[in-house]
């Protein structure tokens, strides 16, 4: 059968040539294509190994369980997206970016090898790249993205590289001791946006278009999930990681105004438990994280969607100046309503199946759980705040948005199918959990589940009604992160550069360029820089032990020869200083045979 990757990575070369409902035709047809070799995957021979030498193998397309089920959400996931880019023509190369970001992720999910493993992470770069760039104003942003995703690829590239020269193959395995273990950790670790590398996701996703940040969402940081899945052996400290990205992206999202930085702090958050979910090294946790990077996508692509959607309508951004869209947009503002609560871990949607798993498995490891819960009392703040404030409060009359429409019947197609999934999953969650590669239940539904799901949802309810400032839109804005200490830190090195070291670089190349002049105007005549240079020190003795008219004699002789420097070439006279070099040379000669 033909790979999933390779039907996105061959279609998208038509896509320059095609124009208007012909380019639509053939990009909804790639997807479709996708989704079906992604489903007959698991039916499919192996392709490799290919030997290109001793512990030089390639397996561009391995098969499994896991790889089947993840490849079959990421096909659902590139169809919703391309569905809702249809709403109207985007540019060659924004398609052209999406369609390759499907088919690299693909390619990761499918790879049996390192070297193809990084083949396609940076493809998926490059793919998220020409997304980010496609948007007006976004250079800066798709730079700093650039920067932090060729630091990640290095680092897993040289990871890599150290792990096949210590195991002697280049087949995906678990990880050993050592600093391929660190190396790959962190290259892996930028694009699962990892605290403190996590910085180009509120960056990035807010400054591509609206069809662009949908699939941003679902690929980059989802591939990097499946990847730390599929080489396991990870420790628990990357089980703390995760709860670390689960607190601080949620409580960052409670913090913001516009809503697509809501939503992508929301991606480091929720991505943080499914890193959590691996790092408990269970068969368990596995299937946790699978299953909520499944939900995540689903309802955070979703959320995008919807936002996406607002922002077309309105061009408004900020839930400071947006409010009542669901009179207008009633469509959208149920769809986001489902999103926001399946998100919220909302009983009967699909985010309450996967959090109840994950935070299952979290009990496996001390003090993991608490702080899971934690963020999701934080999460339920920030989405409530999100959907109250864009739909449902009176906007103030001085910022109200006129809206007469609703989104575009692509938009409304695609925000449907995915909250029919969130409603499904929540309601019937075999159909999700049967197909996990580790056989794992989840009881959504449970009587202990439910007490859970509530009192996060009390909790959220007590904070909302004490902490005023969480009820206006811009009572506790902030948008500084950790990316202004890297601006600091970029500025200190370049003020470094310019100043202390080079003036040190000039001083030094002033003392070389005197040292090497003394040196070139002492080698014209040694001898008299020899008379010279003794007749300086003993100026000030003879000033001071003879009398006047001799120690002017002696200055002057001084300066005469001085002026006179190199030319004058003196002589040696007598035969002392010849007897004095053969005594010299026989005092050396004896002295070195007594020892001999």
């Amino acid at each position: 059968m033909i790979p999933p990757a390779a039907i996105y990575l061959a279609g998208l070369l038509a896509v320059p040539v095609l124009s208007g409902a012909a380019r639509k035709t053939w990009v909804a047809g790639l997807g479709f294509l996708g989704l079906v070799a992604a489903l007959l995957a698991g039916t499919g021979q192996p392709a490799g190994p290919y030997v290109f030498g001793p512990g030089i193998e390639l397996v561009l397309f391995s098969v499994d369980p896991s790889r089947s089920f993840a490849g079959a959400v990421f096909a659902i996931a590139a169809l919703l997206a391309i569905l809702y880019s249809l709403h109207r023509d985007l540019p060659p190369v924004e398609t052209m970016g999406i369609l390759a970001s499907a088919g690299a992720a693909m390619g990761i999910v499918f790879a049996g090898d390192f070297i193809t493993v990084f083949i396609f992470w940076e493809l998926l770069a490059l793919a998220s790249l020409a997304i980010i760039w496609s948007a007006p104003g976004s250079g800066g942003s798709g730079f700093r993205y650039l920067l932090f995703h060729i630091f990640g690829g290095a680092c897993l590239l040289t990871g890599s590289a150290i792990g096949v020269v210590a195991s002697g193959s280049t087949l995906l395995a678990p990880i050993g001791p050592g600093p391929q273990y660190l190396l790959i950790t962190i290259g892996i670790g930028v694009n699962a946006a990892f605290v403190p590398l996590h910085t180009w996701v509120p960056d990035a996703y807010p400054r591509a278009s609206v069809a662009g940040t949908v699939a941003l969402s679902i690929f980059t940081t989802k591939a990097a999930v499946f990847l730390l899945v599929v080489l396991g052996g990870w420790g628990q400290g990357l089980a703390y990681m995760g709860a670390l990205m689960a607190v601080y992206g949620a409580v960052f999202a409670l913090f913001q105004d516009d809503i697509r930085r809501v939503l992508s702090y929301s991606v480091i958050s929720q991505v943080g438990y499914m890193v959590a979910a691996v790092g408990t090294g269970s068969a368990m946790g596995t299937d946790a994280a699978l299953a909520h990077m499944t939900c995540d996508i689903v309802f955070k692509a979703l959320l995008f969607m919807a936002a996406g959607a607002v922002i077309l309508r309105t061009g408004i951004s900020r839930m400071s100046r947006l409010g009542g869209l669901a009179k207008t947009m009633p469509l959208t503002a149920i769809t986001a309503v489902v999103g926001g609560l399946a998100l919220a871990g909302v009983p009967g949607l699909s985010g309450s199946v996967s959090k109840g798993m994950v935070i299952g498995a979290a009990t496996e490891v001390p003090y993991l759980a608490p702080l899971l819960l934690f963020a999701a009392v934080v999460t339920v703040l920030y989405t409530s705040r999100f959907l109250w404030f864009v739909f449902f409060r009176k906007a103030p009359d001085n910022l109200g948005v006129r809206v007469e429409r609703e989104a575009p019947v692509a938009m409304l197609a695609a925000m449907g199918i995915a909250a029919g999934f969130c409603i499904l999953i929540g309601l019937f969650p075999d159909l999700l959990v049967s197909h996990l590669p580790g056989g794992s239940v989840a009881h959504p539904f449970s009587r202990t589940h439910l007490v859970e799901s509530g009192a996060v949802l009390l909790a959220a309810g007590i904070v909302l009604l004490i902490a005023k400032p969480l009820r206006s839109p811009s009572g506790m804005v902030c948008e500084t992160d950790i990316d202004r200490a890297y601006c600091a830190a970029g500025r200190a090195v370049a003020w470094t550069v310019k100043n202390p070291l080079s003036s040190g670089a000039r001083g030094i190349d002033r003392m070389i360029g005197r040292i090497v002049s003394l040196a070139t105007r002492v080698s014209q005549n040694p001898v008299m820089t020899i008379r010279i240079w003794a007749r300086t020190l003993a100026l000030p003795f003879v000033r001071a032990l003879l009398d006047p008219g001799h120690a002017d004699q002696f200055e002057s002789a001084l300066d005469g020869m001085r002026k006179r420097y190199p030319d004058e070439r003196p002589g040696i006279r007598g035969s002392g200083y010849g007897l004095i070099l053969i005594c010299i040379i026989a005092f050396l000669y004896y002295l070195l045979g007594a020892y001999a």
